[in-house]
């Protein structure tokens, strides 16, 4: 039988390394547009990015991720004409909705810019960028393809040479002169050459019998794709507007200065989401293939552990975050951008939720049960909706940030109610409390430390981290939340 305990964690662990990586990158991107642009400038880019990805939703209506669904199950019968047909229909559902968006964005364009964006730069920036998300769409339905067939090594790669090569070109444009310009060209040229280069190693690595497998229309193959994918459409635009109404929002009843400072405190807390994104993303054909299978005993023992493991991960994580969000903001983005802080703190928190949140998402999706998910997603956007209609023209930033980690608790408790529906999860409670007390006991160790300690910031830092550290995972065993034989026994089971 196959070790699945050793694909899911050395698949996480592959996405989880290089997903890191590229976030480290992501973050330069912005820390050299937020110390080359104006505040204004960079708020209005990300403003635009916000806004299209608003709209962009729509872009493929659900079919490119349906191929992390399907791919696996017809891989696993031998059905390489099945494959090559569900890859050509996403492919021609993108280009045909793409075109309706892109001309909708041009037709819109200095509209918008005068009553929405208040910014006469702003039109030029969502044409071009309108062409930028059309071509990445192709990059996209490439990425979840190599998910499909188990290929985390490239489908983790994608978004590492994507920032490679944005941060390339973006490093030639500062030397031009071009301003805002630069970061627009840089996202239109990426994703181009990311096409071409994926694209090769996919027919040639990954699927290399994709042109001599057979291509045939099938009305039922479509209605099944289109069936699931309605439901992960469903998901993606409650998603998507949990992430991008506050952007939206703030555009539209404060200032781009509001924009610039949410646009760097938000996906800085996100940041931290790349752990869980790791494991569900190798969660989801694993848990399609379980499934398939009846495994449920399996299942039930994976999730259970991503439960314990994902908060033992993050928590800590959260803490340190949040007790040097003033230290981190200043450092990567300058002191303009410090007033971020706040904001930060209070997302940080609610990542704390959206980590269970996404294993529960994977396994609903994994399941073929993409609309438990759809629920669960649109009463967080409907709360978000109207949180932030309520509380940002009052508290600006700080309403944002409060709706957004409200909204991640939602989820998470609508998740855990509904997963029980299908399998017998217990939720270990207990490890969720002792890991919560190391992590507060952690924390009063920084505040503590911070105070008696008086060093250079950084060597200050890495004692007070170290110490903090340390006093966590001892804690962790002090309560028995983890304790060493479990350890050996997961040591033994990856490495067997």
């Amino acid at each position: 039988m196959e070790n699945y305990t050793k694909f899911a964690i050395r698949g996480a662990a592959i996405v989880f390394v290089i997903s890191i990586i590229a976030a480290f990158m992501g973050y330069i991107v912005r820390i050299l547009l937020a110390r080359n642009l104006s505040i204004e400038d960079f708020g209005l880019f990300y403003a635009v990015v916000s806004f299209l990805g608003l709209i962009g939703v729509f872009k493929s209506l659900g079919f490119d991720r349906a191929l992390t669904k399907f791919i696996p199950e017809f891989e696993s019968k031998g059905r390489n004409d099945l494959i090559k047909s569900s890859i050509i229909y996403v492919l021609a559902i993108q280009v045909v909705v793409n075109s309706v968006v892109i001309i909708a964005v041009y037709l819109l364009s200095n509209y918008l810019s005068s009553h929405f964006f208040h910014n006469a730069n702003a039109g030029f920036v969502l044409k071009l960028m309108a062409i930028a998300f059309f071509i990445d769409s192709f990059t996209i339905v490439l990425k979840f393809a190599f998910q499909g067939f188990r290929k985390m090594w490239y489908f983790s790669l994608v978004d590492l040479v994507r920032m490679l090569l944005i941060i390339g070109i973006i490093l030639i444009g500062l030397k031009t002169g071009f301003g805002l310009k630069i970061p627009v060209y840089a996202y239109i040229l990426t994703p181009l050459i990311l096409t071409i280069i994926f694209g090769f190693i996919f027919v040639k690595k990954v699927f290399p019998k994709f042109f001599e497998s057979k291509f045939s229309w099938s009305r039922r193959l479509f209605r099944r794709i289109s069936k699931y994918s309605i439901f992960v459409l469903a998901n993606d635009v409650g998603g998507v507007i949990l992430g991008n109404t506050d952007v939206t929002m703030l555009t539209y009843f404060t200032d781009l200065k509001n924009v610039a400072l949410y646009s760097v405190a938000y996906p800085t807390a996100r940041v931290l989401l790349y752990f869980p994104r790791a494991t569900g993303q190798v969660l989801f054909p694993l848990t399609s293939e379980l499934w398939a299978k009846k495994r449920k005993d399996l299942l039930k023992a994976g999730i259970e552990s991503l439960y314990k493991y994902s908060i033992i991960t993050i928590i800590p994580i959260v803490f340190v975050v949040f007790s040097f969000a003033d230290l981190i903001i200043s450092t990567l983005y300058g002191k303009d951008y410090l007033l971020a802080g706040n904001v930060m703190k209070i997302l940080v928190l609610g990542i704390m939720f959206a980590v269970i949140h996404h294993v529960n998402g994977n396994f609903f999706a994994g399941i073929g049960k993409p609309q438990v998910t759809s629920r669960i997603v649109y009463a967080a956007a409907v709360f978000n909706f109207a949180a932030n209609l309520a509380m940002i023209p009052f508290l600006g930033i700080l309403g944002a940030a409060i709706t957004t980690a409200a909204g991640y608790l939602i989820m998470m408790v609508m998740g855990l109610i509904e997963i029980r529906k299908f399998i017998a999860i217990s939720y270990p409670i207990k490890p969720w409390l002792g890991t919560l007390a190391a992590g507060i006991a952690a924390t009063a160790a920084i505040w503590l430390l911070k105070e008696a300690i008086s060093l250079n910031v950084w060597l200050e830092t890495g004692i007070i981290l170290a110490i903090s550290g340390l006093l966590y995972i001892a804690v962790l065993f002090l309560l028995r939340v983890v304790k060493v034989q479990e350890l050996k026994d997961l040591y033994k089971r990856v490495l067997k």
